[in-house]
């Protein structure tokens, strides 16, 4: 709970001090943030299965969550409306249909991200959510001489200065 307040806060432009990423967090996040780009369903759960605990998982979806609200801000020049989350929401959703995220959940998930509300407790679901959602806006948003994970330690850099 407290991990993703304090991003959905952060999000919202509250005066947070900057995230510190852990490196063997982060390393787990993106082999699954991999899996998920892949599109590859058996690896997808591997990876979310390596994450040794539950405090090593809360970690991982908070910082897929604070890359998440990152691009989300950036690609609006600011924080995006109700319309702009919504469209992405529906496009998520329809390019991630073999992970099953359905526009609404997208959204829901965005909307309480951007507006600083607490996430639902990080079950199952949501976890694979954050990082099925995570995935596609790096796939489909990255610089177009860039791959996903260049743009992933641009994010993270950013993330870390603020």
């Amino acid at each position: 709970g407290r991990c993703l307040e304090v991003v959905g806060r952060k999000a919202a432009g509250a005066e947070e001090p900057a995230m510190k990423i852990d490196d063997r967090v982060e390393g787990l996040a993106r082999d699954a943030l991999d899996a998920a780009v892949k599109r590859d369903s058996a690896a997808f759960e591997a990876a979310l299965r390596a994450f040794p605990n539950d405090e090593a998982v809360r970690d991982g979806v908070s910082l897929v969550l604070a890359v998440a609200a990152y691009i989300m801000t950036e690609i609006h020049g600011g924080r995006p409306n109700d319309a702009q989350v919504r469209a992405v929401a529906e496009k998520v959703a329809s390019m991630e249909a073999w992970a099953g995220p359905t526009g609404d959940e997208v959204h829901g998930l965005l909307s309480r991200l951007l507006n600083s509300e607490p996430q639902s407790a990080p079950g199952e679901h949501v976890i694979v959510l954050a990082f099925v959602v995570t995935a596609s806006l790096l796939a489909s948003l990255h610089l177009k001489d860039e791959k996903w994970w260049n743009y992933l330690d641009r994010v993270e850099a950013a993330i870390e200065r603020e």
